[in-house]
């Protein structure tokens, strides 16, 4: 998925000094030391918390602390790329799933309300990101130095590099059916804890990610384990708990299983080695609070380490 992003520039400063002229007399040149990048992500872990609620995203809210966000953007984009590949791989992780999903908020705080604009848009909802043309693959957005579409981060980057199946449950693509924007940034020190709760959130959804219909013995799932089967076949019998049967043979429904809470559903699935699979319908609605009011907190779920 993909973006251009605007960004600021900054005016060089007005002096008559150039870089090559001797300092004044009685002063003594300080060069400037790098600032150090924080790993921590505060800012955009600041209006994440602020304004994120189960899923949906006030982006009317973070337009009003423009000046907040564009200083996250600014620091994702001004990063050396020899510092960014001396990072740990976690930290890398981090680093471009929120700068993902910083970019995809850019795209649609800078065209809100998204209105339709071409022939392609009368397919979706008049407010779906799918509105903004070359979403994924021709806007870019300045990242490490580079500018970059979203479809490069997350198929040549986060897809190619790092070959983590839940990285699909961390980046959001804004849309109602799309795993829900996480109420904080991603950051190495929890990241592991991160990606299992997105996974099992999204799981045991039964409107985005997984139902299970006893009645015809047939099971619905997400659109996205379609489209990326690939990354979650590879990746088959996480072994995230224990009563995984290891009799399932299709290498999808493996890795859907252990990240099922209802043991009955999951025992079902087990018995049944012919079972039917169907996908859920995908909603490309914008995720936006002001449609929809929220009030109440994700439960959160507690993974046995």
């Amino acid at each position: 998925m993909i973006i251009t992003a605007g960004f600021f520039l900054l005016s060089p400063a007005c002096s008559s000094t150039t870089p090559s002229s001797q300092p004044a007399s009685g002063l003594s040149y300080k060069p400037t030391t790098p600032k150090v990048f924080d790993h921590s992500h505060s800012n955009f872990d600041f209006l994440l918390k602020k304004y994120v609620c189960n899923g949906w995203v006030d982006y009317k809210g973070i337009l009003s602390e423009k000046t907040v966000f564009y200083e996250y953007i600014d620091t994702i984009g001004n990063v050396e790329a020899s510092v960014l590949t001396s990072w740990t791989r976690e930290q890398k992780l981090a680093f471009w799933i929120n700068a993902y999903n910083a970019f995809t908020i850019q795209a649609i705080i800078e065209r809100y309300p998204i209105k339709e604009r071409s022939l392609i848009g009368l397919f979706y909802p008049q407010n779906s990101i799918l509105q903004i043309s070359g979403i994924w693959s021709r806007l870019k957005f300045k990242a490490g130095r580079q500018n970059l579409t979203l479809g490069y981060i997350e198929h040549d980057i986060l897809r190619k590099s790092f070959h983590e199946p839940r990285i699909h449950f961390a980046i959001a693509c804004a849309s109602r059916s799309c795993p829900d924007l996480r109420a904080e940034a991603y950051r190495t020190d929890i990241l592991e804890m991160q990606f299992n709760d997105q996974t099992f959130q999204f799981i045991n959804n039964p409107t985005k990610g997984t139902f299970w219909d006893t009645a015809n013995k047939r099971l619905y799932i997400s659109k996205i384990f379609k489209w990326f089967k690939e990354d979650f076949e590879k990746k088959s019998g996480i072994p995230y708990s224990s009563t995984t049967s290891p009799t399932i043979n299709n290498p999808l429904i493996r890795f859907i299983s252990p990240y099922i809470l209802d043991e009955d559903v999951k025992d079902s699935i087990a018995d049944n080695q012919n079972i039917k699979v169907s996908y859920l319908p995908y909603d490309w609605q914008l995720n936006d609070k002001a449609e929809k009011p929220c009030t109440v907190t994700q439960k959160k779920i507690d993974i046995d380490e």
